[in-house]
């Protein structure tokens, strides 16, 4: 069946939950390059790396919880329990991730801010390909997010920046979707004058 933009703008939903289904590489390739039609000034200030495989899970957690070690997130017993199961559940549980990370640009403050607005752009596409396709994601900003060691362990340039973890997978039919709730628009736009 095909949704409309509409339908799948007002219907789609973040989910931390997915079937335990793989989802193909070639399929998140396809959806990465249309949603690279995302608007940007000058030049494309996005990359993307891909996890899908046992390992490639494993090495990046590793890597996130050395992070959050480093970070002084985890210092005791208890903090150790709740990231490593949250990671677990995030990151080695996922049917596949999708780390974005946008470029840097500190000489040109109008073009840096045109780099995260376009990378979300980008990642907006995405979900709303995703969710075309039956499939679910969830957009993370978690604390690794935005350290720039990780990002260039991760293969990223030194001039970006890790901006959004995504987590993929097919949707599993059996779990309702909340309706979404939103404040009626004339309470947040009105005219200029």
């Amino acid at each position: 069946m095909q949704r409309t933009i509409t339908e799948a703008i007002i219907n789609r939903r973040t989910s931390k939950k997915s079937l335990d289904q793989p989802v193909s590489l070639e399929l998140i390739y396809q959806l990465l390059e249309k949603a690279s039609y995302a608007p940007f000034h000058k030049r494309e200030p996005w990359q993307a790396k891909i996890v899908t495989t046992p390992a490639e899970k494993d090495w990046l957690y590793e890597k996130v919880i050395a992070t959050y070690e480093r970070k002084g997130l985890i210092h005791d017993e208890e903090s150790q329990k709740k990231f490593t199961t949250k990671m677990t559940r995030l990151l080695k549980e996922a049917p596949a991730t999708i780390l974005f990370a946008r470029e840097l640009i500190p000489e040109n403050p109008r073009l840096d801010s045109d780099a995260i607005q376009a990378t979300a752009a980008l990642i907006q596409n995405f979900s709303l390909l995703a969710y075309e396709e039956g499939l679910v994601g969830f957009w993370a900003s978690s604390p690794f997010v935005m350290d720039q060691e990780l990002s260039e362990e991760l293969g990223f340039p030194a001039n970006y920046q890790l901006i959004a973890n995504y987590r993929l997978g097919y949707a599993d039919p059996t779990l309702s979707t909340p309706k979404a709730k939103r404040s009626p628009v004339k309470q947040w736009a009105s005219s200029l004058l």
